[in-house]
C-alpha cells in the first residue's frame, strides 16, 4: 500500500497560516455581528453590520484560496481588486451613516474593541506576509493587513466622531 504524500513545508506553512486567518476573521464576524445586535444606538449598528460583512468576506475570500491550494498544491495567484472595491463600497456605506446622530457611550466601548481587533488582525496578517514563502502568499497577506489598516483608519475615524461630539467625556 503506497504511503499517503506529506505536504511539502511551504504548502504546510501557507495552509497553517490560512487555517489561522480563517479563525481570525470567523471570530471578528462573531464580535461584530454580536455587537451590532447589542448596540443601543442604529449609527454603531450600522457600522458594525459593514465590519461584520467585511470581515465575512475576507472569510470567503481565504476559503477559497485555501481550496485552490489543497487542489493544486501551490499559492493561487491574487488580486487587489475584490478587496478595493468592497473598500469603496464600505467607505460609501460609511459616510451616509455617519449623518446619523444618536450615538451612546456603549458605541464608543464596543469601537475600543473593534480598533484592537483590527490592529491586531493587521499585525498578524503582516508577520504571516514576512514568514511567507511564496510570492503570491506573501502579496495576500499583505493586502489583508491592508484591509485591515483601512477597517482601523475607519473606526478610529469614528471615535473621533464620538469625541467631536464630547459623548467620550460622558462615557
Amino acid at each position: 500500500m503506497p504511503k499517503s504524500a506529506k505536504p511539502g513545508p511551504k504548502k504546510a506553512n501557507a495552509t497553517h497560516a490560512l487555517a489561522r486567518a480563517l479563525r481570525f476573521e470567523k471570530s471578528g464576524m462573531r464580535y461584530f455581528t454580536l455587537s451590532a445586535g447589542k448596540a443601543s444606538d442604529a449609527f454603531a449598528k450600522n457600522v458594525f453590520l459593514l465590519l461584520a460583512e467585511m470581515e465575512k468576506q475576507h472569510f470567503e475570500d481565504i476559503r477559497a484560496i485555501a481550496k485552490k491550494l489543497e487542489e493544486k498544491g501551490k499559492f493561487p495567484p491574487v488580486s487587489t481588486v475584490p478587496g478595493e472595491g468592497r473598500m469603496r463600497l464600505f467607505k460609501r456605506e460609511y459616510a451616509r451613516i455617519k449623518r446619523e446622530k444618536t450615538i451612546s457611550g456603549d458605541a464608543a466601548a464596543a469601537m475600543r474593541k473593534a480598533l484592537g481587533f483590527e490592529a491586531e488582525g493587521r499585525e498578524m496578517y503582516l508577520r504571516m506576509a514576512a514568514s511567507a514563502t511564496d510570492a503570491r502568499e506573501r502579496k495576500f497577506f499583505r493586502i489583508l493587513s491592508g484591509e485591515e489598516q483601512k477597517h482601523f483608519e475607519i473606526i478610529y475615524e469614528y471615535l473621533d466622531f464620538l469625541e467631536d461630539s464630547g459623548l467620550r467625556m460622558r462615557e
